[in-house]
């Protein structure tokens, strides 16, 4: 049951078909939560959102997993900082 507390991002070699994973991190919400990813070429930006989207936090990531950045709390404030 706390693997499915968890959101994993995979990096995935499109090559090779050899996949990692380069971040994991506990769910922002629990219950009817759902999750949507987007990347850029220098991000991945994590969008969380709470029994039917009521709330949401968004969530920023280097492509590489590193330097993850609360950019947007589940009360809609921008605050940029870092996640622990």
């Amino acid at each position: 049951k706390e693997a499915y507390r968890n959101l994993y991002i995979y990096s995935i070699d499109v090559d090779t078909g050899l996949n990692k994973e380069v971040y994991k991190k506990k769910r922002f919400f629990f219950g009817n939560d759902s999750s949507e990813i987007f990347a850029t070429d220098e991000y991945i930006f994590i969008y969380e959102y709470s029994d039917y989207g009521e709330k949401q936090c968004i969530t920023r990531i280097n492509r590489d997993g590193s330097n993850p950045i609360l950019v947007m709390d589940e009360n809609g404030e921008i605050v940029m900082k870092p996640v622990q």
